[in-house]
């Protein structure tokens, strides 16, 4: 399933759920996240540069810092948080727009 218009933060976000607690390797990765290898490689980079993930040479597997998995919690909250907001502002809306005579 292909998933457009995704921010850098979404991007971010499924790269590190698609590593979890077992690791993966980029192809792995690659298939989950639905990105091409070039970008990936580019994410891949960003993130073990911010220690949010680390590569283990003898697996040949990515895997998430204890600072990445508090990232995946954080973006979680983040989600949750805005999506009580949306929730909010659409039955204001509906209320307002209900107001009308």
């Amino acid at each position: 399933m292909k998933r457009l218009n995704r921010s850098n933060h979404e991007i971010v976000l499924d790269i590190l759920r698609a590593i979890d607690s077992e690791g993966a390797t980029i192809y792995e990765i690659q298939s989950k996240v639905c990105i091409s290898y070039h970008h990936l490689k580019k994410y891949l980079t960003y993130l073990i540069q911010h220690e949010l993930i680390v590569y283990k040479k003898e697996e040949k597997k990515f895997r998430m810092t204890q600072r990445g998995i508090c990232a995946v919690d954080t973006y979680a909250k983040m989600d949750e948080l805005l999506g009580r907001i949306r929730r909010e502002n659409v039955t204001k809306t509906i209320e307002y727009v209900a107001s009308f005579p």
